[in-house]
């Protein structure tokens, strides 16, 4: 117990400490936040007049989007720490300590779990503080949190397990990142009126299930929760289906880790 806390505290100081890339996770979706919060209401579509006039609609837009997509870059900092660590120069070293090499990968899963959760927590306190935005529910924002984060780590692990070079594996989580936004329709691409895309705008990715979790629980299901075909308790239906995601990935990387050995 003591290794692990040692190694899983060594690997958030070396998050933590990578100040480059902990500004521009942090930079680039504040940044975002606050460039959308100068557009004018119309931006975002038809809104009553009068909506929520004590908070700032844009940055209540853009904040759950910004915290919950740049989620899927902090792997980046995992894998570029684990790729020498496991697969690089450092291996030897490792494979001679008294420690098995699972015992330096499950504690840099669970600080990487632990170094997006508090990125998330930053972005979100900005909004709310300093942005005047809102977001619903704390507990439902929490929990939405707790699990895309959850799902980004166990994504790219699974992705460490798989594929060889660091440079793929990057790769990869750009791919996957940028990926999301677009099929979420948060890229101004188009993706048509069709059900395929209005599926993958409300359930097709982590990110759209959570966005619209968090809007569910609060004043904002008024305009997400259009028809009689939504249900009552939406955002517990989408976290349900997060948690779900959580699950099938946990049993995939338990069965990649078992094939490679780790």
């Amino acid at each position: 117990m003591n290794n692990f806390g040692m190694i899983l505290g060594h690997y958030l100081k070396r998050f933590i400490r990578d100040w480059k890339e902990v500004s521009l996770l942090l930079i680039i979706p504040i940044g975002l936040i606050i460039l959308y919060s100068l557009f004018d209401d119309a931006f975002f579509g038809t809104i009553p007049a009068g909506f929520m006039p004590n908070y700032n609609l844009q940055a209540t837009f853009t904040l759950p989007v910004m915290m919950l997509g740049f989620q899927f870059f902090s792997g980046s900092m995992m894998l570029s720490y684990l790729y020498p660590d496991i697969r690089g120069a450092m291996n030897w070293r490792l494979r001679a300590a008294p420690l098995s090499i699972l015992s330096f990968v499950v504690p840099a899963f669970i600080a990487n779990w632990l170094f997006a959760i508090l990125l998330g927590v930053i972005v979100v306190a900005v909004g709310v503080l300093f942005l005047n935005a809102y977001v619903g529910s704390f507990v439902i924002l929490a929990v939405v949190l707790l699990l895309t984060s959850m799902i980004a780590t166990l994504m790219y692990m699974i992705i460490f397990l798989l594929v060889k070079k660091s440079g793929t594996a990057n790769a990869l989580i750009y791919i996957i990142s940028f990926g999301q936004f677009v099929l979420s329709g948060f890229l101004f691409v188009p993706l048509g009126d069709n059900a395929i895309a209005r599926f993958m705008m409300t359930y097709g990715t982590p990110l759209s299930l959570g966005n619209r979790a968090i809007a569910y629980s609060g004043e904002l299901r008024e305009l997400f929760m259009m028809g009689p075909s939504m249900r009552e308790n939406q955002d517990l239906f989408n976290i349900g289906i997060l948690a779900a995601i959580v699950l099938v990935l946990a049993i995939v990387m338990l069965i990649v880790g078992r094939k490679k050995k780790i």
